[in-house]
Order: C-alpha cells, then sequence, then structure tokens
C-alpha cells in the first residue's frame, strides 16, 4: 500500500531526478520515504543517518530497505551514510533540509559544488533563522525554495485538521459533545477548523482579523483578534484550547513578559479550568506546570506539538515528495507546475 503511494506521488507531481545526486536523510517511520521517492524519481541518493530515540541506524537501515525492496526491479542508487563527509556533499545537486542534516551551517554548505539548490518541506512563512545559514546560501549562489504546501498535487495543508483529531485524542479527549477554542495567528487555523468544526459540538475562534475571511464558510464563533479573547459562558468550560501560533519558537504563553502575549492568568480568568493542546508555538513550560494543564508536556523548541507523520504515511509522501519536486524545478529554473506556483524563492 505505501509503495502504491510512493509510485503515485512520483507520478501526480512528474518528479524527474534522472542524473541527479541527492543528499537527504534516512530515517524510521514515515520518513523512511524520502530516500525511496528521490530514487525513485532516478537519482543517486545519499541519505545520512543516526541514532536517536525513533530508532538505532541498524533499524533506520532495515526500514529503508525493506521498503526499497518494494520497488527491486527498478534498481534505486541509495546508500545510506552515518558520515556527512565534504566528498558527499559536494557531490549533491539537491540537499534536503532533512533533520538529520540540520542545521545546514555555513560548514556543511561551503562544500557544495556551485548550483546546487536547497528545498524546504514546508511554506516560505514556516522558515527558520536555526535550521540553515541562509546569507550563507545568498552569498554563495545556493537558491533555497520553499514547498507551496497547498498546491492541489502536494495538498499537504489538507491534513492539518486530522493532526488536530490526533492531538485531541492522545491527550485523552474526546471532541463529540465537546466545546473547543483554537487560538491561532498563522494559516493553520482554518485547515484546523474546517474538520474540528465537523466533529466537535462547537468551535470558536480567534486569530487575527485579517485572517477573518478564510472562515467565512466554516461553521466557527468568532472569539476575538489574537492575542485577545472575548470568551463567552459558552466555551468558559470548553474542552480545550488548541493553540497554534508563529513563530513556533517564540514563547506565546507564560508569564506574560516579553514574547508573552498571553499569560497564565488571563487564560484562568477567561478559562473555569483551561487546557492548552500545544498544535505548534512554544510555551514557558517551567512557568505554566501546576497552573494549568497542557499537552504535550514537553515540545522542543521550534518544534510541533504534533506532527504529521502522527497521522501516517500520506503527508509525508506528499510532502517529501513536493519538496523533492522543489529541488527538480530549482535545478530547472521553473516555478509554476500545471500553472500554478509551486515553491518560493526564500
Amino acid at each position: 500500500m505505501v509503495d502504491n503511494k510512493i509510485a503515485e506521488a512520483v507520478e501526480r507531481l512528474k518528479l524527474d531526478l534522472k542524473g541527479k545526486v541527492v543528499l537527504t536523510e534516512a530515517a524510521t517511520g514515515a520518513y523512511a520515504v524520502t530516500p525511496i521517492l528521490a530514487a525513485l524519481a532516478g537519482a543517486k541518493v545519499y541519505a545520512f543517518t543516526k541514532a536517536t530515540r525513533y530508532g538505532s541506524v541498524d533499524e533506520v537501515k532495515k526500514q529503508v530497505y525493506d521498503l526499497a525492496a518494494n520497488f527491486k526491479d527498478k534498481n534505486l542508487a541509495i546508500d545510506i551514510i552515518e558520515e556527512l563527509t565534504p566528498d558527499i556533499i559536494a557531490q549533491a545537486d539537491i540537499i534536503t533540509n532533512a533533520g538529520h542534516l540540520r542545521p545546514l551551517t555555513a560548514d556543511k554548505l561551503k562544500h557544495a559544488k556551485k548550483g546546487a539548490v536547497l528545498p524546504l518541506m514546508f511554506e516560505a512563512w514556516e522558515w527558520r533563522e536555526a535550521d540553515l545559514d541562509l546569507n550563507y546560501c545568498k552569498q554563495n549562489g545556493i537558491i533555497v525554495g520553499a514547498t507551496n504546501e497547498r498546491h492541489p498535487d502536494i495538498d499537504v495543508f489538507s491534513y492539518l485538521g486530522d493532526m488536530a483529531l490526533k492531538q485531541i485524542f492522545d491527550a485523552g479527549l474526546c471532541p463529540y459533545k465537546n466545546n473547543f477554542v483554537l487560538v491561532c495567528n498563522n494559516d493553520f487555523g482554518p485547515f484546523i477548523a474546517k474538520v474540528l468544526s465537523k466533529v466537535c459540538s462547537s468551535l470558536a475562534v480567534c486569530d487575527k482579523e485579517e485572517n477573518r475571511i478564510a472562515y467565512r464558510e466554516i461553521d466557527v464563533e468568532w472569539a476575538g483578534n489574537f492575542p485577545e479573547l472575548n470568551i463567552t459562558e459558552k466555551y468558559k468550560n470548553a474542552e480545550a484550547v488548541i493553540f497554534t501560533a508563529y513563530p513556533f519558537d517564540q514563547s506565546w504563553i507564560g508569564e506574560g513578559k516579553g514574547t508573552e502575549v498571553i499569560s497564565v492568568e488571563k487564560l484562568k480568568a477567561v478559562f473555569n479550568n483551561p487546557f492548552i493542546l500545544r498544535y505548534a508555538g512554544d510555551i514557558d513550560e517551567k512557568y505554566c506546570e501546576g497552573k494549568i494543564d497542557f499537552f504535550p508536556k514537553h515540545v522542543s523548541s521550534g518544534h510541533m506539538g504534533v506532527l504529521p507523520s502522527a497521522i501516517g504515511f500520506d503527508p509525508i509522501i506528499r510532502l517529501q515528495a513536493g519538496g523533492l519536486k522543489v529541488g527538480e524545478m530549482l535545478l530547472n529554473g521553473e516555478s509554476k507546475f500545471k500553472g500554478l506556483h509551486l515553491l518560493e524563492i526564500i
């Protein structure tokens, strides 16, 4: 089943990397698909890996090569490497911003050849300075392009609502017959609301005023312009507050000082028993502990509290295939696919 979806993604995007060298990662679970996608599109792939809490190097190799075995007639060219050498970096036409490769510093990128490109597996507005040395890229002709995740042939944003449901269930909560509040300041909001509004009793949304129009056809109640919370009596006992704010590596909830625009005291004043579902955006965990309930209890700074891989292979196949397509198009000097913009130069 997974191998069929990988093949379908390559065909859908007309992904063609023949004669190209791709440097990416090899990882466990859904992320095992990345080197397979690139190799199936014809690339010579170097996939860097290391042991993590998700699996050992041997486990990574087994998962990737077991998946590759489904395409044994294609002679996929995949080398899983444990050392990122200057020689391998120098061969790459496409260097992805995969987790094991990050941060892509000048010390790594100085070995890249002229004309190499760097596709980001996320949208332009989501980029983080900690991920790569963008100034070095610009000064040395390494073109960086972000992926339009909303392109109909990628369509990753449509999984955001499913991810919210997964987080609700993981927190031990239930959407049915319960009220929820979505607090958001970015483009995720309407995609989460579209799904959640159909399965919970009612949904209130606090978002930026300029985003309000995006909710016009979704059954929600407006609860103020971010970060103000105009919570009516109906939502005082909301089952949870789904919180997503960008920049993701900024602390948004805490004592209410510095960058924190929503204080614990404010939440306790407008909700009877606030429970924060940390979809994306940092909170001051140390300050919040014991004062309000939140889930998950720990999220690394800048990371989402629920990942696309938590709901299966589908969004990861689409996202990674889309990012690789961005790499192909950067090399070819293209920006549109089927008449629609698929990438944005950073």
